[in-house]
């Protein structure tokens, strides 16, 4: 499973979601998120953001390797919300 999958299946687990909530809140189909955590695919950088929009977390959760998600202060963190949104986004345009 690559990092971002696992990552995304974590923090949903985290918010008590099941993969039809999160996709119903993603509006797309169950199948999408569960092909995401099983690192058959993985989601573009608008996915990404909405994925973390919608769980209310920053970038750096999912993309990370590296992030510890057993550490709930990571997950909450306000400032690295906007930091990480305005980096994905310059990144994403470069």
């Amino acid at each position: 499973m690559n990092h971002i999958g696992e990552n995304i299946r974590l923090v949903r687990e985290q918010h008590g979601l099941t993969r039809f909530e999160l996709a119903k809140r993603a509006r797309v189909g169950s199948a999408v998120i569960e092909r995401y955590e099983s690192g058959i695919s993985t989601p573009d950088t608008l996915t990404i953001l909405k994925l973390c929009t919608i769980l209310d977390i920053p970038v750096s959760t999912i993309t990370n390797p590296q992030v510890d998600l057993q550490n709930q202060n990571e997950l909450n963190h306000p400032m690295l919300h906007q930091q990480d949104t305005n980096e994905t986004i310059s990144n994403f345009y470069v």
